[in-house]
């Protein structure tokens, strides 16, 4: 299961890479796509695309191009699959409050049937 952070920067890493084999990204870059939401330090995010290699989300290669460091990145299956597992995550999140409220609906109900009935 994927952090927030490590969440974030793979939605920035899916969208260079969409329709690609792979992209070069530079650290900078991601690091001013999270400014919005996240503060994400160098050291931090070398971590998070080490982790994103780990989980098999993502082939990570390390390289300088002219003194700054860049990333090359390729997307593997389950990167590639990453959108579709973002929207599944979300529907069954839905489905389980649904779920719930029904549930503490239909308990509410017996309660008020059986103070009717007994009072």
């Amino acid at each position: 299961m994927l952090t927030f952070k490590e969440k974030y920067v793979m939605e920035y890493v899916y969208q260079k890479c969409q329709g690609k084999k792979s992209c070069l990204i530079s650290p900078r870059e991601i690091i001013s796509f999270a400014a919005d939401r996240y503060v994400i330090y160098p050291e931090e995010l070398e971590k998070i695309m080490t982790n994103l290699s780990y989980d098999n989300y993502i082939e990570l290669f390390k390289s300088d191009k002219k003194g700054s460091p860049v990333y090359c990145v390729s997307l593997k299956i389950k990167g590639e699959g990453f959108h579709r597992e973002l929207t599944n995550n979300k529907r069954n999140l839905l489905l389980l409050l649904g779920r719930t409220c029904l549930l503490g609906a239909i308990s509410a109900l017996i309660g008020v049937l059986i103070r009717y009935i007994f009072l």
